[in-house]
Order: C-alpha cells, then sequence, then structure tokens
C-alpha cells in the first residue's frame, strides 16, 4: 500500500469499527464515529482527485466520484447518529453511487476504473446494510 490508500484505508477502517462499535453502545464510540466520518467526507470529497489521480481517469469523474463517496459517509454518518435527513442523504447518497456505477461499467477495461468499481460496489453494499438496519430494526 502506497501513502495515498493509507491515507483512504486508515479514517475509513476507524469510521467502520466506530460504526460496529456504536451500534454495540461502546462509550465515546459517537465522538470517534462522528470525527472519523467528517474526516473521511472530507477526504474523499477534496481529495478525490488527488487519491486517484494514478489511476488515468478525466477529472470530471474524479469530482463526481469524490462527491458520491463524500455523501455516502456523511449518510452513513446521519443514520447511525439518528440525525434528521438521513433518508435523503441515503437516496442522494445511492443515486450518485450508482452513476459512478454506471460509469465505472462502462470504461471497465481501464484499471483505473475498476478500482472506482470495486469502491462504488462496497460503499453501496455498505449503505444498504445501514439502511436495512435502520428501518427494520425498531
Amino acid at each position: 500500500m502506497n501513502k495515498k490508500q493509507l491515507l483512504e484505508f486508515i479514517p475509513l477502517a476507524i469510521f467502520l469499527i466506530s460504526a460496529i462499535c456504536h451500534l454495540f453502545k461502546v462509550p465515546y464510540s459517537s465522538l470517534v464515529l462522528v470525527l472519523s466520518g467528517g474526516i473521511l467526507a472530507c477526504i474523499y470529497f477534496y481529495l478525490a482527485a488527488w487519491l486517484y489521480a494514478a489511476y488515468n481517469i478525466p477529472r470530471v469523474s474524479l469530482i463526481i466520484t469524490g462527491g458520491a463517496f463524500s455523501v455516502i459517509i456523511i449518510a452513513l454518518l446521519f443514520g447511525l447518529m439518528h440525525w434528521q435527513f438521513w433518508h435523503i442523504f441515503s437516496i442522494a447518497g445511492a443515486v450518485l453511487a450508482l452513476v459512478v456505477l454506471s460509469i465505472s461499467l462502462l470504461n471497465r477495461k481501464n484499471s483505473g476504473y475498476k478500482q472506482l468499481l470495486y469502491r462504488s460496489v462496497f460503499f453501496l453494499a455498505v449503505l444498504a446494510a445501514v439502511y436495512a438496519y435502520l428501518q427494520f430494526s425498531v
């Protein structure tokens, strides 16, 4: 792993671990969840063009990808913290992730788009799992 991948992986791992800890009501996990989610959303929104620059992808696709991943992280954060409007963020994140998924599928021969395809499928799966958890658990 290079430094760019670590910059993406470490906050994502902390976010997912703190989300699991939050579900089990571990003390101070909410604070770690909010901080790591905010940092991760900022990383994806502001630094997506820098993170994925080595993949030879047009800037427009990188901007859409960064925005989609950022909105998904915010939707997960709002949903797990039981804040208002998490439904709206979830729908917007899913739509944007489907746009990234369709762009990646259309250009799947490029290895850079394969990386975005894997990430978008991962984020859609996590978003669907959290959405299902919040909808069907009372």
